[in-house]
């Protein structure tokens, strides 16, 4: 290899810059991140419903999602939990899929199913959400929003709301690169029903009486299983209301002849729950929204698409209002990014100074810094198509290399030059100088490199 580039200059120089070319391409295009990419064959599906019980999700939202998501091709594990928090009951299920699944698709095939599954869950669960899985070693970092908007403008939070999610958050998450939209703020809907105990004691009812009839209104319940042939069918019986109509005429006795129905007894309204806390900007309504991009994407790359397509839908909002970009933390990545190449120049005017003081000769201290930026490009090269990313430990690992390059070049350069000044031939000295030390320099950089293997 060593005599092969003495003697086609030209053919070596031309894959110097090739090489060269790909390194500053690889270099625009190599995501930037903080930490390196952790993302994992697994996803994570989340539901709730307020007020349920852990055993009432685990009989009802949580059967039913995970019995959904054995139905995805390449799932290997599913793990569950059921719990309650803050009064709300939630369904926390963990999916393991085959190594080498397209996790793209996986995510899009898994949420339609749930999707789908969504119209025949119970009315109280809130919308099920797919995520990527996120360690819990960096789901402090990876969770975190990366851009922050607000919605204001002169109308009701729910309307607000409603605009969000059915006109931003959808189109949002389409881009690449974006992990979900969660929308923040406005009440969700409710019906409440107030009962008038005058009323159902002139009746000769209970409270608990009415109470029970109402529970009962929301019923779903397994009821066993149908097999036909080498097919089997569950059985779910369903007695659900569609509308608060339905709610106000179910019957509640039909005791003596007479239908005593719930309209007769308690007043249903269609309204939204309490509200604990405003958010108001120049005394409008305010409803936030947060995007939080996957891991291992460029967070700044994806934060100027976001951006880029909030000013293509600015012109669908509502007259009046306005968005606000609240934080943007990819301004901050930019400003570290100006801070490094900054840094980076300086650094290279002052290795440069220190082997021009050493070695006495542009020439030397030429030969030896283009081998730095040359192995530096190879580097970010190795980087890009290997498909990893910048962060504090790929850096680290250029940092640590420059040292042992600045060695290693000093000691073959010194070693040509020797033998140049014993007399012999500038090409011979070259080849024979560099042969000569080029098992003594890999033998010691591979002693360095096991050390962090």
């Amino acid at each position: 290899m060593i005599s092969l580039s003495i003697k086609r200059p030209v053919a070596v120089a031309m894959a110097y810059l090739a090489v060269a070319l790909l390194g500053v391409a690889a270099w625009r295009n190599i995501p930037i991140e903080l930490l390196p990419d952790t993302q994992l064959p697994r996803l994570s599906v989340r539901g709730s419903w307020p007020g349920a019980s852990p055993e009432t999700i685990e009989a009802f939202l949580t059967s039913p999602m995970e019995a959904t998501i054995q139905q995805v091709r390449g799932v290997e594990k599913v793990t569950s939990e059921s719990y309650e928090q803050q009064g709300s009951g939630v369904s926390n299920i963990e999916v393991e899929f085959a190594r080498g699944t397209d996790m793209d698709f996986a995510r899009l095939d898994l949420s339609e199913r749930l999707a789908t599954l969504e119209e025949d869950l119970p009315p109280g669960v809130r919308s099920v959400t797919v995520e990527p899985y996120i360690p819990p070693e960096f789901s402090a970092q990876a969770g975190r929003a990366f851009l922050r908007y607000t919605l204001t403008g002169p109308f009701t939070l729910e309307a607000l709301r409603t605009f969000l999610d059915d006109q931003i958050a959808p189109e949002l998450g389409q881009l690449d690169g974006v992990a979900v939209v969660r929308v923040y703020g406005g009440r969700d809907r409710l019906v409440e029903i107030e009962m008038d105990e005058d009323r159902v004691t002139a009746l000769g009812l209970t409270p608990g009486l009415v109470f029970m009839r109402i529970n009962d209104l929301d019923l779903v319940r397994e009821a066993g299983a149908v097999r036909a042939f080498d097919q089997e069918y569950a059985v779910t019986i369903r007695n659900r209301p569609t509308s608060v109509q339905e709610i106000r005429e179910a019957i509640v006795t039909s005791a003596g002849g007479r239908m005593i129905r719930v309209d007769d007894v308690a007043v249903v309204r269609d309204t939204y729950e309490e509200a604990y806390s405003y958010y108001r900007i120049d005394g409008s309504p305010a409803v936030a929204f947060i995007v939080m991009k996957e891991v291992g994407a460029n967070t700044v790359r994806v934060a100027d698409l976001v951006k880029a397509r909030m000013a293509e839908l600015e012109p669908r909002l509502p007259m009046g209002t306005r968005v606000i970009l609240d934080q943007d933390e990819s301004e901050d990545i930019k400003k570290q990014l100006t801070d490094l190449r900054y840094r980076a120049i300086v650094s290279a005017f002052v290795i440069f100074t220190v082997l021009l003081v050493f070695l006495g000769t542009f020439r030397s201290a030429g030969v030896v810094f283009a081998t730095i930026a040359f192995s530096v490009l190879i580097a970010l090269n190795l980087i890009y198509f290997g498909g990893l990313s910048l962060n504090l430990l790929t850096l680290m690992g250029l940092a640590m290399g420059f040292g042992l390059i600045v060695d290693n070049s000093i000691v073959v350069l010194e070693n040509i030059y020797r033998r140049w000044q014993g007399g012999e031939p500038p090409l011979r000295a070259a080849e024979a100088g560099a042969k000569q030390v080029v098992l003594p320099i890999m033998a010691a950089t591979a002693t360095t490199l096991i050390v962090f293997v």
